[in-house]
C-alpha cells in the first residue's frame, strides 16, 4: 500500500511540475509572435523595382512543331507576336531572348536533345529575319526533360513539341 502511496504521490508531484514548466516556459515562447526582418530601404526598393520589371516582360511565347520535325509551320501572326520582344529588347539592352527546344518523350535522349536544338535554331533563325540581332539570342536544347503537358495521350505530346521564346535577364 505504501508502494501505491508514494507512486501516486510522485506522480502528482509530477504533474504539478510540468504543468508549472508547460505554462511558465514552453507557453510564453509558443505564443511569441515571430518577428520577421525588415529588409533594408534600398533592398526593397531592389526588390520592388526587379518585381515591376519582370511584370512588364512580354509573356513566353510558343511555337509548335510536328513529330519528328524542325520546320516551323506556317504562322502569318509570328512577326506581330515577336514584336513584343522586338521592343523590350531595344528598352533593355542588356537582356537577351532565350529560345529553348523541348519534344516529346518519343526517340531516345540523345536525339530528343538535337531535335530540340534543331527546333531552337530554326526559331532563332525566323526570329532573325523579324529584326533582332544574333547576339541577343541564346539557343538551348530542353529535350523530354520538361514537358508542358503529359505523355500519354497524342493532344499531349502535341503540346510537348514546342519552342519557347522568353527574355533572359542578365
Amino acid at each position: 500500500m505504501r508502494i501505491i502511496i508514494a507512486g501516486l504521490l510522485a506522480f502528482v508531484i509530477w504533474c504539478v511540475f510540468s504543468a508549472w514548466m508547460f505554462n511558465d516556459n514552453l507557453l510564453p515562447v509558443l505564443k511569441k509572435q515571430a518577428v520577421e526582418p525588415v529588409p533594408a530601404d534600398n533592398e526593397a526598393r531592389v526588390a520592388d523595382s526587379l518585381a515591376r520589371l519582370k511584370a512588364s516582360m512580354p509573356e513566353s511565347l510558343l511555337v509548335y512543331f510536328d513529330f519528328g520535325k524542325s520546320e516551323i509551320k506556317t504562322d502569318l501572326q509570328l512577326e506581330s507576336r515577336i514584336a513584343p520582344f522586338r521592343a523590350w529588347l531595344r528598352d533593355h539592352p542588356d537582356s537577351k531572348l532565350l529560345i529553348t527546344g523541348h519534344t516529346d518523350l518519343i526517340g531516345t535522349h540523345d536525339y530528343n536533345m538535337q531535335l530540340g536544338m534543331e527546333r531552337a535554331q530554326a526559331v532563332a533563325g525566323k526570329v532573325l529575319e523579324l529584326g533582332i540581332e544574333r547576339n541577343r539570342i541564346i539557343t538551348e536544347s530542353k529535350g523530354e526533360t520538361q514537358p508542358a503537358a503529359g505523355y500519354i495521350s497524342e493532344e499531349n505530346r502535341s503540346k510537348n513539341r514546342r519552342t519557347e521564346i522568353t527574355i533572359k535577364l542578365p
